[in-house]
């Protein structure tokens, strides 16, 4: 089954309104409850995103190599170099913002926002 952010959020959000009760009638203050409820986001948004990038593809969708030939993306994307290459993936795939993809490839981020900018003229304009 296929998993859906809304639904699972409404469940966590539930589910973290009577922990919240229950912390309060334990006495916690809001401090410490809000820290706990910050953790529990942190971990349910890293579950999320593995789930997003883990969930099987119905084979029907993907392309077979002799279709993915024709594609002008695909000849686009061959012709990028591999640094625009792993930044694309970083960006549009893992989810990186631009400061963690400027300090993971060694350069400031106004240099990212520039590349970024540029790929995006490029795929638009062919």
């Amino acid at each position: 089954m296929p998993y859906h952010h809304g639904s699972e959020r409404k469940k966590f959000d539930a589910c973290q309104h009577r922990l919240r009760q229950q912390y309060e009638q334990a006495g916690m203050s809001e401090a410490e409850i809000q820290v706990l409820h910050q953790l529990d986001l942190q971990e349910f948004l890293s579950e999320r995103r593995y789930r997003e990038h883990t969930q099987s593809f119905d084979e029907n969708l993907l392309c077979d190599d002799s279709r993915a030939e024709d594609n002008a993306d695909s000849e686009l994307l061959k012709a990028l170099s591999q640094k625009d290459l792993e930044m694309l993936t970083l960006y549009a795939i893992e989810g990186f913002n631009q400061a963690e993809i400027a300090q993971k490839q060694g350069i400031t981020q106004q240099a990212i926002s520039k590349r970024l900018a540029y790929l995006k003229n490029y795929f638009n304009y062919f």
